[in-house]
């Protein structure tokens, strides 16, 4: 179980924030919203998050850059941000990545009464709703990283459990070199390590992020939001494999219907040769020629069953909808089933050999 860092607390997920004591016939009040600056895990993962409080900058760009990637981040944002750039909330969200709240117009809060730190929160929050249809709770980021106890408790009661910080500051503000950038990251790059950037323009990401991605995947990491690390929530339509005994990635790649150097790409290895038994890889979706395994998808790492396969089989080897395109569909779902089964007997005889 992935535990939370929160100065010297840790917190185990899956229950419920603590909340103070109360006497009879009051209710119950929240505990302060919890500092997260690292997740304590000792999977090679990362958080990469973004803060977009100036102006429009490279978000487009970064949006691209990630969607190239197959990877999802998180995006803290302004109400001012958005009331400037609703499409840009509109890109962010529709593109999968997760929501946070960095306040309306980016103060000192430890300077505000409780009343405006409360409207800092809460605008923001209807303007995610209103410009995106998604909300930023619970995870909200202090300008500056400013905050005191009061600050936190103010956050809890509106709705946020979380005050995140970082493990990583990019410094990419300082309109340092691309290159200075990525060493940081790569430099600073732990297990659980959240990341800091901006989307604005006074930045080099646009140069900085694909190299640093590169890097910090050929060290074997890959990249989560703050959904899926401290809530458990995987980003739509991902589908994780855990390697079994007798597994190749070629068989692998088989039975979700994708080509090989995506799950490559994807995982960030060099080789097909260097899978191990419960790692777990991320399954890219399939092209639109693959022909995909259709209903049967994947099967996630908690054992449940993961995203659905290529659009029902359908698609074929030119990813053609007509009825030819069907027929392919329907042989390749049938190849994949025959693909899938191989593999299994071929896992239970290597167990057996292995006895």
């Amino acid at each position: 179980m992935v535990a939370l860092v929160a100065g010297s607390l840790v917190l185990g997920l899956g229950g419920d924030p603590a909340t103070a004591a109360t006497t009879a016939g009051q209710p119950a009040t929240p505990a302060p919203a919890q500092s997260i600056s690292r997740i304590a895990t000792e999977e090679k993962v990362l958080a990469l998050t973004f803060d977009a409080g100036s102006d429009a900058g490279h978000t487009l760009a970064i949006l691209d850059i990630l969607d190239a990637e197959r990877i999802k981040a998180t995006f803290f944002l302004t109400a001012s941000w958005l009331e400037k750039y609703p499409e840009l909330g509109v890109a962010i969200a529709s593109r999968g990545h997760c929501l946070g709240n960095h306040t309306r117009s980016h103060p000192h809060l430890t300077a505000l009464t409780d009343g405006q730190i409360k409207e800092e929160l809460t605008s923001t929050e209807e303007g995610a709703l209103s410009a995106c249809g998604r909300s930023t709770r619970p995870f909200f980021r202090p300008p500056f990283g400013e905050y005191d106890e009061r600050v936190s408790s103010l956050v809890a009661e509106v709705g946020y459990e979380y005050t995140i910080l970082w493990t990583i500051d990019s410094l990419d503000w300082k309109m340092i070199p691309a290159e200075e950038v990525t060493q940081r990251i790569v430099d600073g790059a732990e297990p659980g390590a959240i990341v800091l950037m901006h989307v604005g323009s006074q930045t080099n990401e646009p140069e900085a992020l694909p190299e640093t991605i590169r890097q910090l995947k050929a060290k074997g990491y890959r990249f989560a939001t703050l959904s899926e690390l401290l809530l458990g929530e995987t980003p739509q339509g991902v589908t994780y494999y855990t390697v079994k005994a007798g597994d190749t990635l070629s068989s692998i790649a088989r039975r979700f219907g994708v080509d090989l150097g995506d799950i490559l790409k994807t995982n960030g290895l060099e080789n097909a040769d260097t899978i191990k038994i419960n790692q777990i890889l991320i399954i890219p979706k399939p092209t639109g020629g693959s022909g995909g395994q259709g209903e049967q998808g994947g099967w996630g790492t908690d054992g449940g069953q993961g995203g659905a396969g290529g659009d029902d089989g359908q698609g074929g080897a030119d990813g053609s909808s007509d009825g030819s395109g069907q027929g392919r569909g329907l042989l390749a779902r049938f190849w994949a089933a025959l693909n899938q089964a191989w593999d299994q007997l071929r896992g239970l005889l290597a167990r057996l050999v292995g006895r």
